[in-house]
């Protein structure tokens, strides 16, 4: 009687929303009765609710020695690792579930879910379709099938999957911001804005809020209302800020950038580059620049080469960066010193763990983009002395602005992007460092300007391709059927990248001109000095 007791007791609990009390009045009822395969089950949901998730683990676990054949024990096991960023454990214990049921609703939707947030879309539309068979009144399969259709620009599914939506689920909030979010999607702005004005935003989740903010202000931009545009823009950016304010501090990238700038006492400073030859191994190519500076366009249209591969924003570099400054502490000067074995084990880190993310063995080129690897130029051509580096230009006050309008996931570095005045600045810190780098540093370097790309394509790419020493094919000129069958793209640019060249962003920043006059003059050097 009295687990019983405590059984009613914790299940009052949760629904008054006291999470640690019922976790206790469970706790205590699982001792009068250890076999409970209910309630080793809720606390293993209660834990993982509460953040606790080594004991969440411990309860399902528990609760499969209690039952091998739950298929929700193994699903369950499966969100937790995928909490914990084990992806292979989590698609482990997902599969083992799938197996026991595969008609179970629960298993089909985790597994989707799974497999869309690692980007694998073909499999996660197969299980989002086999959760709707399912459950045909379940609206959530139907909201992320939409997602990612929409990440993957696939317009004829995304209006296909809306109009199922609508026919069973009206028009309440939710399928009104997927309503706006399609008629963006088919560029009927002014349509857009009216769905968007009429949602109370503040009562959706951060990312929707966000994503409503940003998408009104893209809307407002498209029909030339430049001022509430800005005004919507600084709102998103805004809702970012507050939301991961404690989280994430720009300082303490800055700081990194800061004190690499430090090294250079004057522009006669030296760096030993090194030209050793540490192994047989090709090193690789970086794609680097500021953020919406072309990289993406650039990472697109060199994966359409048969002898190039691109491993887009993987942090390869991160731990390298980690273990040198354990003997360099931030001061590139250092560098100088550094121990060949050093060179030799950072190399071999960075050349195991590229391993995993190359999908053929037999192309000549790989290309390691990520535009903030600029900020460690002088370790890597320490490391690799025969790597080339492609550098992503565009006009300075076009490539501030655009990071101002970007809702960028948010991290230290990208901490600089929520006003137009820090991501000036920044711009500023990035560009003195790699000032320094082209004044001290034996470069392999290509500059490629985004303008020169849309404007002149074909002269602009064959010479990046003369670079990396491969021929000229014409398919690189479709390079947004690439984009296409790459479905889903994970860079802020997935939007632009799939369509033929465009030159409307090209001196957008003269609609926001009144913006920049604060600080003007910084840019002014970096336009200067870049020949725009």
């Amino acid at each position: 009687m009295e687990f019983l007791n405590l059984v009613n007791m914790a299940n009052a609990a949760i629904k008054n929303n006291k999470i640690q009390e019922a976790i206790k009045l469970f706790d205590n009822a699982l001792k009068l009765n250890p076999t409970s395969f209910e309630v080793c089950s809720k606390l293993g949901l209660l834990s993982f609710q509460a953040g606790d998730l080594d004991n969440s683990i411990n309860y399902f676990k528990k609760t499969l020695l209690l039952d091998p054949k739950s298929s929700l024990g193994y699903s369950n096991l499966g969100l937790i690792y995928s909490k914990l960023n084990n992806q292979d454990l989590a698609l482990e214990n997902y599969l083992k579930a799938y197996e026991i049921d595969p008609k179970n609703f629960i298993v089909n939707y985790n597994l989707a879910n799974h497999f869309f947030s690692n980007n694998d879309d073909k499999n996660a539309e197969k299980y989002y379709q086999l959760s709707i068979e399912l459950n045909p009144q379940h609206f959530y399969p139907y909201n992320n099938l939409f997602q990612l259709y929409d990440r993957s620009n696939n317009l004829k599914k995304l209006e296909k999957i809306f109009s199922n939506i609508i026919k069973l689920f009206g028009r309440g909030p939710e399928v009104q911001f997927l309503e706006g979010t399609l008629e963006f999607k088919k560029k009927n702005y002014k349509k857009t804005i009216e769905i968007f004005k009429s949602l109370d935003f503040d009562k959706f989740d951060y990312q929707k809020s966000v994503l409503i903010t940003n998408i009104l202000a893209k809307c407002y931009d498209h029909v030339g209302n430049y001022s509430e545009a800005y005004k919507y823009y600084s709102l998103s950016n805004k809702i970012i800020e507050n939301t991961f304010k404690n989280k994430f501090n720009k300082n303490v990238f800055n700081d990194c950038v800061s004190k690499r700038l430090g090294s250079f006492i004057d522009v006669k400073t030296e760096l030993s580059t090194g030209n050793e030859i540490y192994d047989k191994r090709i090193d690789p190519v970086f794609l680097i620049g500021f953020p919406r500076s072309g990289t993406t366009l650039l990472d697109t249209i060199l994966r359409t080469h048969k002898s190039i591969e691109v491993i887009e924003e993987k942090l390869l570099v991160e731990d390298l960066m980690y273990q040198l400054n354990n003997y360099i502490n931030n001061n590139l000067l250092n560098l100088n010193s550094i121990n060949k074995n050093v060179i030799k084990q950072l190399r071999d880190l960075y050349f195991k763990k590229r391993e995993d993310l190359v999908s053929s063995k037999n192309n000549s080129i790989i290309v390691d983009k990520l535009p903030l690897n600029i900020v460690y130029t002088a370790e890597l051509n320490k490391i690799f002395p025969k790597a080339k580096f492609i550098f992503a230009l565009r006009n300075p006050y076009d490539a501030v602005l655009s990071c101002f309008m970007q809702p960028f996931l948010p991290n230290d570095a990208m901490s600089n992007f929520y006003n137009l005045k820090d991501a000036l600045n920044f711009y500023d810190l990035i560009m003195n460092l790699w000032d320094k780098y082209q004044q001290n540093l034996n470069l392999n370097l290509q500059v490629i300007k985004y303008e020169d790309v849309v404007n002149d394509f074909d002269s602009s790419i064959k010479k990046l391709l003369k670079f990396l020493d491969v021929e000229w094919t014409n398919d690189v000129r479709n390079f947004y059927l690439t984009a296409s069958k790459r479905g889903i793209i994970n860079t802020p640019s997935y939007n632009q990248v799939n369509k033929p060249l465009y030159k409307e962003s090209i001196f957008r920043w003269k609609n926001y001109s009144d913006k920049f006059s604060d600080l003007d003059f910084k840019l002014q050097k970096w336009v200067r000095k870049f020949n725009y």
